[in-house]
């Protein structure tokens, strides 16, 4: 017992000297300084297990290096170093959010890119080049996008490939980023923009003016939406449609809330209800655009759908891609172990085993919000790290992208 007691003494003092030293030298001496620190602290301790992929000396480098670099910060670049601190946490759920103040200071090229096909494309441009949307993207000031890409990842909390390359997606033509990485001496240089045009695989570099977030919404844009699949993205929270030729019901769920004008639980007492009247042969419900919420609201549809499939015999297919995320993702795996259903589309973008439920706190300074995950979901003990994969993989493609077809539905639909 002596014996252990000591050893216990020791690893207590040890760890105390540890967590002394990261500090050792360190003044707090201006309000950026004040908030790093505050994150530093509180972050490890109200997160449910900061530190399951990162060591606490990592992100004590991490955190004294923040701290010297703040007298050259300007905001931005403020932020972007509290996002390399929070991404730490390796999990898409812990991360730094914007306030209104910094999101007036953004600035962005008129060009915005989604990764499709095993590379990353244009998907929106200045009109004035609209021949490059759908081109493969090169390079950005002359630096690969492989380089950009490696350069960005840990400032994009992540714990799969496919949701940093989402989540990057809706940053990646942000000039601020550009010059915190490196790649821009500043968020006002004019960006050099390298595109393999899709239609004859000749390379263009053309140049791009950056404009302020509120300048952004005045220019004239060509995107490769501007045809849209009836089944495609929407705006409405949840909608059904009747695919007729293919005797076909397709719900689609955006998001896992439930809105007073149209509360979710009377939705899906009409899915239901229709299910129950009529002899679908097949059901689609879609969540490849549906990042989370509550992943109870769902479940009278899950249980609904499995009690009328038994009775009725139609086919259930859940619709998964990169958007799908967090609750949306829970569930599809809902729909996997209480009906018979399958999967269809591609990997989604949430870990399947992943943290989530998560909190926030505001930094004291600068008021920019910081959230954290405070519960560790496994939804599949044997199921190795990584997204949720389809049981039937379906790629969407360039081509189906600018002609408005929705790839996953219509591959469906002529398999039915």
């Amino acid at each position: 017992m002596k014996h252990t007691r000591f050893v216990t003494l020791v690893f207590v003092a040890t760890a105390v000297f540890f967590l002394g030293s990261c500090t050792t030298g360190l003044k707090v001496s201006n309000p950026k300084q004040a908030d790093i620190t505050y994150l530093y602290e509180q972050l490890p301790k109200l997160h449910v297990d900061f530190y399951h992929e990162t060591s606490k000396a990592e992100l004590c480098k991490a955190y004294r290096a923040a701290m010297e670099d703040t007298g050259k910060m300007g905001d931005l670049d403020f932020y972007f170093t509290l996002r390399r601190l929070a991404s730490l946490a390796k999990d898409s759920h812990t991360s730094v959010g914007l306030t209104q103040e910094l999101v007036a200071q953004l600035s962005a090229i008129p060009a915005q890119f989604s990764y499709v096909e095993g590379a990353w494309r244009v998907s929106v441009i200045e009109r004035d080049h609209a021949e490059l949307l759908g081109g493969e993207v090169i390079a950005i000031n002359s630096i690969p996008m492989q380089e950009v890409e490696r350069l960005a990842s840990p400032l994009f909390s992540h714990d799969n490939q496919v949701w940093l390359r989402y989540y990057l997606s809706q940053q990646l033509n942000l000039t601020n980023l550009y010059a915190y990485l490196g790649i821009a001496t500043s968020p006002s240089q004019m960006v050099s923009l390298t595109v393999k045009q899709r239609s004859t695989d000749e390379e263009h570099t053309i140049s791009l003016t950056p404009v302020s977030a509120n300048e952004y919404g005045m220019l004239s844009f060509a995107t490769w939406y501007q045809s849209h699949p009836e089944t495609g993205a929407s705006n409405a929270p949840y909608r059904a449609l009747l695919l007729e030729e293919s005797n076909t019901l397709f719900v689609q769920y955006n998001v896992c809330m439930s809105y007073d004008e149209y509360p979710l639980d009377g939705f899906i007492q009409e899915i239901l209800a229709l299910a129950e009247s009529s002899s679908f042969e097949h059901v689609m419900v879609d969540l490849r655009y549906n990042s989370g919420g509550d992943s109870r609201l769902l479940e009278p549809l899950v249980d609904g759908l499995g009690t009328l499939q038994d009775e009725q015999g139609f086919s259930i297919d859940v619709l998964i891609g990169e958007g799908t995320f967090s609750s949306a993702l829970m569930n599809a795996m809902h729909f996997k172990k209480r009906t018979n259903a399958r999967l269809v589309g591609g990997p989604s973008g949430g870990s399947l085993n992943h943290y989530g439920e998560t909190r926030n706190f505001s930094l004291p300074n600068s008021k920019i919000p910081v959230s954290y995950s405070t519960k560790y979901f496994v939804m599949d003990k044997k199921y190795q790290a990584g997204p949720l994969m389809p049981d039937l993989a379906i790629e969407r493609t360039v081509d189906d992208i600018l002609a408005g077809r929705d790839s996953v539905v219509e591959a469906l639909l002529q398999s039915y």
